[in-house]
């Protein structure tokens, strides 16, 4: 089909007919992906708007060349899912559309047809957002829901629809339509034959048995997550609400893999910000660490750059089974120490997974990368599961340009470790070094020689802190600026001089969330033992440093988007849905000597305005002889008046993009 498609655009009589090449399509889309209808949206720069081009109803049997602007939905200000896939410029599956939260009939639906499903993908070249592709079941239909194979089949075909829409554009631009010959695509997988039946049925109601309990999770952690105001807690249960979403990917490539018999799952390269990746995955771990009393350290290195490119898929299924191995055969109280480290030099991410656990003998280490094999004969039966684990992690590490190793004595313990090369998107440090540190840091804990204080106080190390300036006691002492306070040592005087900046202070709860009743820890900073801990280690001693940012937007969406572009900066995030509370909380912080220092306000707001917020701040500011906030227009409305426009340090326009982003932080810092 994808050759077939490549048949049709490149010759150069079709593709300079739009109707003729509309019913040419229309064949293609009843052959290639079995949906209702199917539409093709081309994105207006200049207007913000997403115009309507191609439009297929399977039901009609009509495929029609849209060739005017009749239906256009507004980018200014994005709704429903198709915006969400708009601003984040990431695929997405809704098999329930119409009870997703994010759901905008007007929007999603504008029709008004009886949908089910819905599968909306971005066009993206050069990072540049060209249009959207949507796919839509019916209630009515037959068809079955959407999944990763026909994310496939559209992300094969994806050069081709981005040639679909630049001949559009030149048909509207009276230009000559461009020939396709030379354009390389990924060649169709050749046919298989499934020789056993019976096991892709039990893979089948298996994977169906997976999915709904994970389907269930998701949405009760869903609900929780907007009930939930404390940071945290909405930390942890954002990231079970993802292991939840990653529990069904993994169910799709599963059965995939049965249906075609792959050696791998889906490319899924993606731009991330490494810190967060590893650290979401590593405390993905914590809760069950806890239970069993192990000591879990996670190490990754402060100079690791600040964004990478990689198959976060792949990744993402090898160190979880690598640090869900190292829980299964480390007994009660052992350690585990997971350690990410940055090779400057090479270009590559070493990763290493040792535990103090049973150990296995040498005969049996050779076998150990095999698929359904374990150390030993009755190891299946006293720690459970299939002895797949190491064979696809050992495989994933080789197709990313690795190998898996391992180092292991018995009764001793394990250590499983390989090194990655990595595309680096952003290459500055992901933690800036400390230097010239004028007051000392004062590790307080009753247990001043134990395994813990030990390794807060090479993190502190590892950020360039001289060691004469880190002490670990279980007494208060002189001149100090930055307490790290263990949960033993905790007094309502400490408390106090924290709150007073006395000294900075951060607190190390003993198991997670064993602080989280108790009382007057308002804007206390909180860790816990057996999770990344070195981000709040850093913004503690790096606290004077880290920009207060707001974000104003009554859309969530856009709110959320921000949020996940900004973390990799280092600043101090706050955010607001509405703009009356925002501007108040705007001047109660300034009032209280400490401001912000950068705002991000959308105009299109219900009630006050971003525009009408920031004249009244500004007029508060000259008033009391405030330092001028920094701020930063999200709306990139082309209808701003000049006056709106003078008083914006900076605008970022949708669909937002991360170099955009960091540019604002960059110009504020400058």
């Amino acid at each position: 089909m994808i050759d077939e498609l490549r048949d049709i655009i490149s010759n150069k009589e079709i593709s300079k007919d739009m109707n003729l090449l509309s019913i040419k399509l229309k064949d293609l889309l009843n052959n290639l992906i079995k949906s209702d209808i199917a539409s093709l949206y081309i994105y207006d720069k200049k207007t913000q708007d997403l115009k309507l081009k191609l439009f297929y109803d399977r039901k009609e049997n009509i495929v029609e060349y849209v060739n005017h602007n009749a239906r256009t939905l507004s980018m200014v200000d994005p709704k429903g899912c198709i915006g969400k896939v708009f601003l984040t410029k990431t695929a997405k599956i809704y098999n329930y559309i119409t009870s997703d939260k994010d759901y905008f009939q007007s929007y999603d639906n504008e029709l008004n047809y009886k949908l089910k499903s819905q599968l909306i993908y971005p066009i993206i070249e050069n990072n540049e957002l060209l249009g959207i592709f949507r796919l839509s079941a019916t209630t009515t239909s037959k068809l079955k829901k959407y999944t990763a194979k026909e994310m496939v089949l559209i992300n094969e075909a994806t050069p081709y629809l981005i040639s679909i829409i630049k001949n559009i554009l030149s048909s509207n631009d009276n230009a000559t339509s461009s020939s396709l010959h030379d354009m390389e695509i990924l060649k169709p997988k050749e046919e298989v034959n499934i020789d056993d039946n019976s096991m892709l049925l039990f893979l089948s109601n298996t994977v169906h048995d997976i999915r709904t309990p994970a389907n269930s999770l998701h949405g009760f952690l869903e609900l929780l997550e907007d009930q939930i105001e404390d940071k945290r807690l909405k930390k942890f249960v954002t990231n079970a609400k993802e292991s939840a979403f990653f529990i069904n990917t993994l169910t799709d490539s599963i059965l995939e893999t049965a249906k075609n018999r792959y050696q791998t799952t889906l490319a899924s390269e993606e731009l991330v910000c490494p810190i967060t990746f590893f650290s979401d995955i590593a405390n993905a771990f914590s809760a069950r660490m806890l239970e069993k009393k192990i000591h879990y350290f996670i190490s990754i290195s402060p100079n690791i750059p600040k964004e990478i490119k990689i198959d976060t898929l792949k990744l993402k299924r090898i160190l979880t089974n690598l640090i869900g191995n190292a829980y299964k055969f480390t007994p009660l109280k052992h350690q585990i120490d997971l350690k990410i480290i940055w090779n400057n030099a090479d270009k590559k991410i070493k990763f290493s997974i040792k535990d103090t656990g049973i150990g296995i003998e040498e005969d049996d280490q050779k076998k150990l990368f095999k698929s359904f094999s374990q150390a030993k004969d009755d190891t299946q039966d006293k720690y459970g599961g299939t002895g797949l684990g190491l064979a696809i992690s050992a495989s994933y590490v080789a197709q990313m340009g690795g190998e898996l190793k391992l180092k292991s004595k018995l009764d001793e313990g394990s250590e499983f470790y390989f090194e990655l090369p990595v595309e680096i998107i952003d290459d500055t440090p992901s933690y800036e070094k400390i230097y010239n540190l004028e007051k000392k840091i004062l590790i307080l804990t009753d247990y001043t020689q134990a395994k813990y204080p030990k390794f807060i106080q090479h993190s502190l190390l590892e950020f360039g802190i001289p060691n004469e300036k880190i002490i670990i006691s279980d007494v208060m002492e002189d001149e100090i600026g930055y307490v790290i306070c263990f949960e033993e040592k905790i007094t309502s005087d400490i408390i106090e001089a924290g709150k007073s900046k006395k000294f900075e202070l951060l607190l190390i709860e003993q198991k997670l969330f064993s602080l989280l009743d108790r009382d007057n820890l308002e804007n206390i900073k909180i860790t816990s033992k057996n999770i990344y801990n070195a981000d709040a280690l850093y913004n503690v001693v790096f606290s004077g440093k880290k920009p207060k940012v707001l974000i104003v937007d009554d859309n969530k969406i856009n709110v959320t988007l921000l949020e996940s572009m900004l973390e990799g900066e280092y600043v101090d995030i706050t955010t607001s849905l509405d703009g009356e509370k925002a501007l108040k909380y705007l001047k109660e912080n300034a009032k209280d000597g400490n401001a912000f220092d950068i705002v991000y306000l959308d105009n299109h707001m219900n009630g006050m305005s971003g525009s009408e917020l920031l004249h009244k701040y500004r007029k508060f500011e000259a008033k009391h002889s405030h330092k001028p906030i920094f701020a930063v227009s999200i709306t990139g409305d082309p209808n701003m008046c000049e006056d709106e426009n003078r008083i914006y340090n900076a605008i970022v326009h949708k669909p937002f993009k991360k170099d955009d982003v960091k540019e604002v932080i960059s110009a504020f810092r400058k």
